[in-house]
């Protein structure tokens, strides 16, 4: 399922940064480092995601030209006064993210800096557009923006109108190739990571759950393999049913080859961005102990300690791999995608 949540904005309905008049609000300071808290997480799960998608460019099926950056609108946030205070928000749409050595930051963005115009047009959403989209109307305006960004990028370098302390600038930015991914961190107490074939989200409780960056691209790349693999689309070609029939009989065997697939690959996807594989390992082996059903267990993921043998053989697979100058090729990207059976 496609998520609606976007990024800080929607943690901050999560964490209950209520409206200033409503009763039992948070106090304005306490919302400002919560809200610039949840912006470090954003950076967090934006640049590990950038990482992993533009070091295994090479080898993917499907690319884009990726920014390093993410938007926002001040129309998500439910108390705009303290979202004024931690961002600036001089205009509807502003810088919220950026990779610390992504195209966005070197081509001179700056973090709230606000976008007023992409290519000479202004950045403003004409209403029929925002009806279109099948999102709550809240966060339509940024699902468009994001749209807009990223098909520009397409064709070639993009240029943004910013303003900032009151002078307009134009930034030029070229985009790098990367996989075909985009990275949300979504507000939820539940321990949780998703991939629909384009976007791959990860739940606020996950990554508080994570000891260091390595476990987070372990996350990350196992969602991201989901999507390089198109799993979704081929397990909706197989007929493959979801909720509780995905449990059962064939529903639920095509699933874990798919989950057997995304581990597999997920290490090769890891090495090339220069992450500890070995950190799959370690988060699962500490998420299994702390956090694992044992018998009860859903029959589309293998248990954790089968799942960390995986792992192993695995790393065992990619050390004994040649290796060239673009890094290792997943062997499941160089095979072509069969259906699933």
């Amino acid at each position: 399922m496609r998520a609606v949540w976007q990024s800080a904005a929607a943690l901050a309905l999560a964490c209950g940064l209520a409206s200033s008049n409503g009763a039992g609000a948070m106090p304005a300071a306490d919302q400002e480092q919560s809200l610039s808290d949840l912006r470090e997480a954003d950076v967090r799960v934006l640049s590990v995601g950038y990482r992993l998608a533009t070091a295994n460019a090479p080898f993917c099926r499907v690319t884009e030209n990726a920014a390093g950056l993410a938007l926002h609108h001040i129309g998500q946030y439910p108390d705009a006064t303290a979202a004024r205070a931690s961002f600036g928000f001089d205009r509807d749409f502003a810088v919220l993210a950026l990779v610390a050595d992504g195209p966005g930051t070197r081509a001179g963005l700056r973090p709230d800096d606000a976008v007023v115009s992409l290519n000479g047009g202004p950045l403003s959403p004409a209403p029929a557009e925002l009806a279109a989209i099948d999102q709550p109307a809240a966060y339509r305006p940024i699902a468009w923006a994001v749209a807009k960004l990223r098909a520009a990028l397409g064709t070639g370098p993009v240029q943004l109108g910013v303003l900032r302390d009151g002078s307009l600038a134009e930034i030029t930015i070229t985009g790098t190739p990367a996989c075909r991914s985009r990275f949300e961190l979504r507000p939820s107490n539940t321990y949780g990571a998703s991939a629909d074939g384009d976007i791959i989200g990860i739940t606020s409780a996950m990554l508080g759950f994570m000891v260091d960056d390595d476990e987070l691209a372990a996350i990350l790349a196992h969602e991201m393999a989901h999507n390089l693999l198109e799993h979704r689309r081929r397990l909706n070609d197989a007929g493959i049913q979801r909720g509780l029939m995905q449990q059962l009989g064939r529903n639920a065997r095509l699933t874990l080859e798919t989950e057997i697939e995304a581990d597999r690959l997920s290490i090769w996807l890891m090495a090339n961005a220069g992450y500890d594989p070995a950190g799959a390992i370690r988060f699962w082996t500490r998420y299994g102990k702390q956090r694992g059903k044992g018998i009860f267990s859903a029959p589309t993921h293998y248990r954790w300690k089968k799942r960390v043998g995986l792992f192993q053989e695995e790393m065992a697979k990619l050390t004994a791999a040649a290796k060239d100058a673009r890094g290792w090729y997943p062997p499941l990207l160089a095979a072509p995608l069969e259906p699933l059976e």
